[in-house]
Parts: C-alpha cells; sequence; structure tokens
C-alpha cells in the first residue's frame, strides 16, 4: 500500500533499536526523511547509516538524553536546523523500571519519569508550534498496557502510561484544529532486548528453560506469543500517514489480545 509520505520529515525517539529502531525502518520504507535520536551515538549512527543507504532516504543521528530539557531542545534544533521542517514526531524513548511503591526509590521515579513521561512532554511543546505554523503534523505516543492494566510491582510505570494515555487525549483536542492529530499505541510484550532480558531472569529464578517461562507468561494472551516490533512498527506508520487522516486521540493496543477491559 503506498501511503503517500514520501519526502516527509519525521522524528523518532528510542530509534536505535527495539520498536523505535522497527517504526524507523518502516517510515524509511515509505520514503520518509528521518531525524534518529537515542543515547548511545555509534548504534545510532550504524542504524542510521543502513536506513540512508538501502532506502535512499536523508537520516539524521542525534545522540541526545531526553530526560533534560536542555536534550530535548538541542534535538529539536538541531532536526528543523537541518530538515527546515518537521511533519511527524513518534515519541518511543524510555523504558520505565519495576518496582513496588515500598521498594521503588524516589530517585529510580524522578529519572524514570523525567525520560518517558516529561520527556514526550517537553518534545511534544517544542514541536508544536512548528506544526502548527505549518498547518498540521502527526505525533504518535507509544505508550504501554500498563496504564490500562495496573499491577503493585510496576506502579511508575503504570502511573506513567496511564499519565501519557490522558495527555495524548487532552493534546488532541488541542491540536484538532490546527490540523495536528495526536495518538497512541500501547504496545503488550514486545520481542524486544528488554523482552529478552526478562525472560532470561525470570526463567533462571525458577529454574525453567527460555520456551518453558515465555510460553507460561504467554498462557493468558489469545494468540499466545509476544509480537515482534515491525507489528507496532506497522501501526505507527500508518497513523502517521495521511491516510489516518480522521483519527485523532485514538489509543490502540498491539498486545496479542492481552488487554481485556473495553
Amino acid at each position: 500500500m503506498e501511503l503517500n509520505m514520501r519526502g516527509q520529515v519525521a522524528l523518532v525517539t528510542g530509534a536505535s533499536k527495539g520498536i523505535g529502531k522497527a517504526i524507523a525502518e518502516g517510515l524509511a520504507a515509505e520514503g520518509v526523511n528521518l531525524a534518529l535520536c537515542a543515547r548511545g551515538a555509534d548504534l545510532l549512527e550504524a542504524v542510521a547509516q543502513d536506513l540512508q543507504q538501502r532506502h535512499d532516504v536523508r537520516v539524521l543521528p542525534v545522540s541526545a538524553d531526553l530526560s533534560s530539557l536542555d536534550g530535548v531542545c538541542s534535538l529539536v534544533q538541531q532536526t528543523v536546523s537541518h530538515f527546515s521542517t518537521l511533519d511527524i514526531l513518534v515519541n518511543n524513548a524510555g523504558a520505565i523500571r519495576a518496582g513496588s511503591l515500598f521498594t521503588k526509590p524516589d530517585e529510580d521515579w524522578q529519572t524514570d519519569w523525567s525520560l518517558k513521561v516529561f520527556g514526550y512532554l517537553r518534545l511534544i511543546r517544542e514541536i508544536f508550534p512548528l506544526m502548527q505554523a505549518k498547518g498540521g503534523g502527526r505525533i504518535v505516543n507509544i505508550i504501554g498496557t500498563a496504564g490500562r492494566q495496573p499491577t503493585a510491582g510496576y506502579i511508575a510505570g503504570g502511573g506513567a502510561n496511564a499519565a501519557l494515555m490522558n495527555m495524548t487525549k487532552a493534546l488532541a483536542e488541542e491540536g484538532g484544529p490546527h490540523g495536528i492529530l495526536v495518538n497512541a499505541i500501547n504496545p503488550g510484550p514486545i520481542r524486544t532486548e528488554r523482552w529478552d532480558t526478562i525472560m532470561d531472569t525470570v526463567a533462571a529464578q525458577r529454574g525453567q528453560s527460555r520456551q518453558e517461562t515465555e510460553a507460561a507468561w504467554m498462557q493468558g494472551y489469545p494468540l499466545q506469543r509476544p509480537g515482534e516490533p515491525a507489528e507496532v512498527a506497522s501501526l505507527a506508520v500508518f497513523l502517521a500517514s495521511p491516510l489516518a487522516s480522521y483519527m485523532t486521540g485514538t489509543i490502540t493496543p498491539v498486545d496479542g489480545g492481552g488487554v481485556r477491559c473495553i
């Protein structure tokens, strides 16, 4: 399917691996020029070179720490200076660590929320006027199912995700009159490096094989398997495209049917 995105410019955060990398790949395949951000410069540079060579698009790698306002402002400044415009923002950077209210220290809460909650918010605040001035744009927030399905052992992540879902809805209302469409995706268990680390850790704790642990973990999911990053990326690319022109304020799970609430 031709999504009519060729020549647009997208900024993707957390783009050096996992879901962010898959989204960058999907956008590049549609002819979208990219600003890619992550903290690890070497891996990000390798991803940028690969996408540029394979898809004949312009790719700007920017190593930045998005947990600080300075990092956010620097990323936006470099992106706009290089491309002179910005059509799409994909907020993806940030993985909140597990822990209950009584075991997760304040420092971890502040560090994790600074990146995922404030990082998303600050980036949107910086790029919103740019999109408004050019007559529209697309914002896609990659959030997570824990915001709708709370657990005591992941209270910081669930709380952050709920906040980001609320923010997505509110900003859809703010952006609609200016042609800025704001949507979100809630990935469930996705086969990334983080997923592999969790499975290996749990398997070692339980004295199981990796395969046994993963099968047990996925038992309550109708599809009974983790998703692939490309399965999240397909939806993200669609939401960023002109074909999703009557969608804003949506929060769509990509979770193999794991979340059962309406």
